[in-house]
């Protein structure tokens, strides 16, 4: 089946807000992964693809070695 895509007008505030969202429901997926809830695992695997897809979506985001502000202070503060 050929899933269709949609093209949104989003600011980066905006890209920003939906990266903060999936990044922590990938946290809730791996929880529940790790402890064996039935589907978990299938979805955090889709949820990382789209995370992939959001950032190269990302306006000016032309080297994957680019980090954003929101990127680093995740990075800092997480557990």
């Amino acid at each position: 089946m050929l899933d269709t895509t949609n093209r949104l007008d989003l600011t980066t505030k905006d890209i920003e807000m939906i990266e903060a969202a999936l990044h922590t429901q990938k946290k809730i997926l791996a929880v529940q992964s790790e402890a064996g809830r039935t589907g978990a695992r299938q979805k955090l695997s889709e949820l990382k693809h789209l995370m992939k897809r959001v950032g190269r979506a990302r306006p000016g985001a032309t080297c994957r070695t680019q980090v954003s502000w929101t990127q680093m202070a995740r990075g800092f503060f997480a557990s």
